[in-house]
This record gives structure tokens, C-alpha cells and sequence, in this order.
């Protein structure tokens, strides 16, 4: 079997219930902690986590606000290192720190921080994507630091424009996927590995056990990532 650290989000994570046909199993999993806050560390002490019930998005808040992806992938000692970059759709946000957290849900926008947090610097931006290349270069130093740079593969699968009953998904999945791909294509410029699949093999699965998104897919769709992961392994 070959340990997997998932670095990103339910993309590459909800597929995991498939990894054992392929070989793989799941050594770690951080999410929700955007490339560019991986490498901008704030003040976990500026946060009240208290209202906050689920302790994985505890952990998961407590990680990004303290940058801790580097620390996570050194302990975990993977022999493959699958990353997407779902969770960078929401943009980052200055902390009162000086820091940058990722613009999520479960923290920037509950209001656990005594704030003021600086205005949101959008995916796709190119203030956004200059910051984000920066970061890009120490994550691929710090992969290579921990021996990991040549087990790298970004999971490029795109959100879904249909579900499986072929109801449009409107602009959103649309959106992002047009700005995702400046994003993918410098990655790939830099050395990374990339496992594609064909648009319309990205199909969203209705009754979802997350609920319904353009990210959260029929069984299918995970099974195509994983052969397009496998085929660069």
C-alpha cells in the first residue's frame, strides 16, 4: 500500500473509500488551509474556537491559521502526496496578525475572530494568483526539503457542470473552473505532476452524503480521478 497525504479538500478526500483497489491508503488529510495560507502564519490566539462544535473543523481552523501544513507533512511520511485546490475558491483574508487565513465558512465568516479582518483578496484575482505563485515556490521547496517533490500529483479535477440527472449547475462550477486553469497550468510549469480527467466524466452527485455541490461527485467520477492519479504513479 502506498500512503497517501491529501493536501486539499472533499475533492480528493471523498475518494478514499475507493483507495484500497488502487494501492493506496490515507496516511493524513489537511484541508481548508489554502496555499497561500500554508505560508502566511497567524495568531491561533486571536481566535475564540469555542462556538465551533466539530472537532475537525477545529483541527482544520487551528491549521491554517498557524500554517501548519509543513509541520503535518513531516510527521506523516508519505510515499505520495495528492493535492487539489478546492478550498482556494474562497480567496484569503488578512488577519489582525499580519497573518492570512483561508476565506472559509467555518471560520472567517462565523465570528470567532475579534477582527477587523482586511478585505477578501478573490481566486482568480491576479493579486490573488501573484501571491499564490509565491507560495507555490515554498511549497515545492518545502516538498523537496522532505524528499517529497518528485511524489507530488495535483488532482485537477474539474466541479461538475450537470448533475447525474443533467440539471445545469448554473455559472459557479463554470467560474471556477475558467480560473482554475492559470492556476493548474503554472503548477504544471513548475515540475508538478497532473491527473486530469475529461470534462464531462465530472459529474455531481444529487444526493451527496455532504449535500449537493459542484465538488461532491457520483462514484464514477471518483473512480476516473484515481486512474488518472494511478496512470502517474
Amino acid at each position: 500500500m502506498q500512503r497517501v497525504f491529501i493536501y486539499g479538500s472533499c475533492v480528493t478526500r471523498d475518494a478514499e473509500p475507493w483507495f484500497g483497489e488502487y494501492g493506496f491508503e490515507m496516511a493524513r488529510y489537511v484541508a481548508r488551509q489554502s496555499l497561500i495560507s500554508a505560508f502566511h502564519k497567524a495568531k491561533i490566539a486571536e481566535y475564540d474556537l469555542s462556538p465551533v462544535e466539530s472537532a475537525f473543523q477545529r483541527r482544520m481552523i487551528k491549521g491554517d491559521v498557524a500554517s501548519n501544513f509543513r509541520s503535518e507533512i513531516q510527521g506523516s511520511e508519505p510515499d505520495l502526496v495528492v493535492w487539489d485546490i478546492c478550498d482556494e475558491r474562497a480567496g484569503v483574508k488578512k488577519a489582525k496578525s499580519g497573518g492570512l487565513v483561508t476565506s472559509t465558512t467555518n471560520h472567517v465568516r462565523r465570528r470567532i475572530h475579534p477582527g477587523p479582518f482586511g478585505k477578501i483578496i478573490p481566486f482568480g484575482a491576479d493579486a490573488h494568483f501573484a501571491m499564490w505563485q509565491m507560495a507555490l515556490g515554498k511549497f515545492l521547496v518545502s516538498l523537496d526539503q522532505c524528499g517529497l517533490a518528485d511524489k507530488l500529483v495535483l488532482n485537477a479535477t474539474p466541479w461538475a457542470l450537470q448533475d447525474e440527472s443533467g440539471l445545469d449547475l448554473g455559472e459557479v462550477p463554470r467560474l471556477f473552473n475558467a480560473n482554475s486553469e492559470r492556476y493548474i497550468s503554472e503548477a504544471e510549469t513548475a515540475g508538478v505532476h497532473v491527473a486530469r480527467i475529461a470534462p464531462e466524466a465530472a459529474v455531481a452527485r444529487s444526493d451527496h452524503k455532504w449535500g449537493p455541490a459542484p465538488f461532491h461527485f457520483v462514484d464514477e467520477t471518483y473512480r476516473a480521478q484515481l486512474d488518472a492519479i494511478s496512470a502517474l504513479v
